[in-house]
């Protein structure tokens, strides 16, 4: 998930990293102000080997660069443990406003967007969040 919170964030974009006591749990929150996830890709994102983004228009191939590319291995292998280990996960996300379809391209960088006026507005834009929930009543479950 912070992988793919910085592969998604343009440069001077943040990714903030939360873990925090839960009623029943502990819950890990990892945020960005990046392009954000259109909402039909948004249902699917959890089904595995699932792009959110056409692999040939952003594939650099370096892990952790802006549009690296990816075609949804590491979800799917938290979606594979969480049934296994019984945690839960989710998303909220909102695509960013000046980059409305799957097919439009960010600048990758927040100085480079010809459409924000300043930071702030940029980081207001769009983002992502992904949660993942422990359950106390899991504890059990991580002993193999």
């Amino acid at each position: 998930m912070i992988k793919n919170a910085v592969e998604n964030t343009p440069g001077g974009g943040k990714v903030e990293i939360i873990v925090r006591d839960r009623s029943g749990g502990v819950e890990l929150v990892v945020s960005d102000t990046g392009i954000g996830i259109i909402e039909e890709d948004q249902k699917l994102i959890f089904e595995g080997f699932y792009p959110t983004q056409d692999t040939n228009a952003y594939c650099s191939k370096r892990p952790y660069d802006f549009n690296a590319g990816g075609k949804g291995a590491d979800l799917l292998r938290m979606v594979i443990f969480s049934e296994r280990y019984k945690f839960k996960m989710g998303i909220t996300s909102s695509r960013c406003r000046f980059i409305l379809s799957a097919t439009d391209i960010c600048p990758g960088s927040i100085d480079n967007c010809p459409n924000c006026s300043n930071i702030e507005e940029c980081y207001e834009s769009g983002g992502t969040t992904f949660t993942v929930f422990f359950s106390n009543c899991g504890e059990k479950n991580l002993v193999a």
